[in-house]
């Protein structure tokens, strides 16, 4: 299950149908942002909308779930990432 940080998507004004894209866009990259203070992993996942808006999605695995805390316009680290993978 997958479930989303409202407060911190508002304060970006992404929409969740825009981070669902990311994720299920077979052009996202993703990076490895280490463990969590609850020692969970996170990732950083950044690629397109089907607009064409660059975002930076982070991600923390919670067991069988997924918790998206960090969304984003992508910022020019991860974007330099997303065109060196392409």
């Amino acid at each position: 299950m997958v479930t989303y940080n409202s407060d911190n998507l508002a304060r970006h004004g992404i929409t969740i149908s825009e981070v669902d894209q990311v994720l299920n866009d077979q052009r996202t990259i993703w990076l490895d942002l280490g463990v969590s203070r609850d020692g969970n992993d996170r990732l950083m996942f950044v690629g397109l909308t089907k607009a064409g808006r660059a975002l930076e999605v982070g991600v923390e695995l919670i067991g069988a779930d997924e918790l998206v805390f960090h969304a984003m316009d992508a910022g020019e680290r991860y974007l330099k990432e997303f065109n060196d993978a392409h």
